[in-house]
């Protein structure tokens, strides 16, 4: 069984559409995503849809807990949108009924079995969905991770892709599929093989042109959105 470990899509429905195909002619049947499928770009409505195709085992992020902060009080739009851009409010105004349910009935930490290998699916860390677990951190806090007797402990957030052995635990960071920081050049994903018990990162290709467009119509003072795409 091959499962594929997405994370940090962030409403780039290009790049996501991208890796579902290379998904696809990799012949898996089941994705784990771990969140951030909201904020920075402009697609999240049509990424979900994509999402809402496959077998799946969801986690929220914290991109995720902003959009119903600001659901529940609207004051901290503006808040939000000066530090990340505007795509939380075109999440706003784009997420149907169906859409926010999906996301609201995600926990932020989801144990899943399959095969007698035990995951642990997370955004931050398993303790703290904003928790950067960056590759260079102490290895007391890998130690935690691998403290918990998981075959495999799955989180995103640093856009950045990671896989690191600590005992008997794996712990796989598939990079940002929507928006890498690494200078991956593509969408980054990760690929789990659990008949051949191997794990690997794969980079997708794909044109960034759409969503350079959009960010220069939506945020063009946040340039930081831009270079993240053309690394």
């Amino acid at each position: 069984m091959k499962i594929a470990i997405l994370s940090d899509i962030h409403g780039n429905y290009t790049a996501l559409k991208a890796v579902l195909r290379d998904v696809e002619n990799e012949g898996v049947k089941k994705l784990f995503c771990l969140g951030d499928y909201v904020g920075y770009y402009y697609e999240p409505e049509k990424c979900i849809d994509l999402l809402f195709n496959w077998d799946i085992e969801c986690v929220r992020g914290n991109h995720e807990n902003m959009l119903f902060e600001i659901i529940k009080n609207s004051k901290l739009l503006e808040y939000y949108k000066n530090i990340h851009g505007s795509g939380i409010e075109e999440a706003l105004e784009k997420l149907n009924s169906k859409h926010l349910q999906f996301l609201e009935k995600m926990p932020e930490t989801l144990e899943v079995i399959i095969k007698n290998f035990n995951f642990i699916l997370c955004h931050g860390s398993p303790w703290d969905v904003n928790y950067y677990l960056y590759p260079d951190r102490e290895i007391s806090v890998f130690k935690k991770c691998a403290s918990l007797g998981k075959d495999f402990v799955l989180l995103g957030h640093t856009h950045r892709q990671m896989i690191k052995k600590v005992d008997s635990t794996i712990i796989i960071n598939p990079g940002s599929v929507g928006q890498p920081r690494d200078k991956n050049k593509g969408a980054c994903w990760a690929l789990l093989d659990l008949e051949k018990k191997k794990y690997i990162l794969k980079t997708t290709k794909y044109n960034s042109m759409n969503e350079i467009a959009q960010v220069n119509n939506n945020d063009p003072e946040k340039n930081q959105l831009v270079k993240y795409l053309t690394f």
